[in-house]
């Protein structure tokens, strides 16, 4: 990222967008969108999980989840959430906090469907999260449903939704061997952004 001005720095989302890209240009990784998303739960206490970032939809970060699941519900009780983006290959870190909102149906139905196979079969038939009293009866429901609807287009389940991150505030950082790491900091403001750095 170019030193500039303040009056002259890009849109956070510009920034992270292309950070983003070039990470999963670089990378061998499956998994380009992992991520480390916190949450507060519900009993007060930071919880935190690996997600993956599935859509990238100005201004909003998108990833789905069952609502019955556990991020969910903690999501549903307090908006706030941050997210921490560790990229190796490119030696960056990326830590947004943002607010949630349930994405609309269209985008919803769009990311079920993008999803393999598989992982749409264990959406029908789990639900995250919940106390598990029988592994074999789980497993068995999985391998039924799976051959049942291997040649059958699976529709979103009512309890499955896309989710989408309105980020407040990016700070992002570049590693050097110097460990001066570069940091800026991106914090929205009104209708703007305001831009400082801070030390390593």
């Amino acid at each position: 990222m170019k030193d500039l001005e303040p009056e002259e720095q890009p849109h956070p989302f510009l920034v992270f967008t292309h950070w983003f890209h070039e990470y999963s240009s670089k990378s061998n990784s499956k998994f380009t969108g992992a991520c480390v998303l916190s949450t507060v739960g519900e009993d007060g206490l930071p919880n935190a999980r690996n997600i993956s970032i599935k859509g990238l939809e100005y201004p909003y970060l998108i990833f789905g989840s069952p609502t019955s699941s556990l991020k969910a519900k903690e999501i549903d009780a307090n908006k706030n959430v941050a997210l921490t983006f560790w990229w190796e290959e490119s030696m960056r870190q990326v830590r947004i906090q943002g607010v949630v909102s349930k994405a609309n149906d269209e985008t919803s139905n769009f990311l079920f469907q993008d999803r393999r196979k598989e992982a749409q079969v264990v959406s029908l038939i789990s639900e995250q999260g919940a106390e598990l009293l029988s592994w074999e009866m789980l497993e068995g429901r999985y391998r039924i449903m799976l051959e049942d609807m291997k040649d059958k287009e699976i529709q979103r389940p009512e309890h499955w939704s896309g989710f989408q991150i309105e980020p407040f505030r990016y700070e992002f950082m570049e590693f050097r061997k110097t460990r001066l790491h570069f940091r800026k900091v991106f914090s929205k403001k009104n209708d703007g952004w305001e831009m400082k750095m801070i030390q390593p």
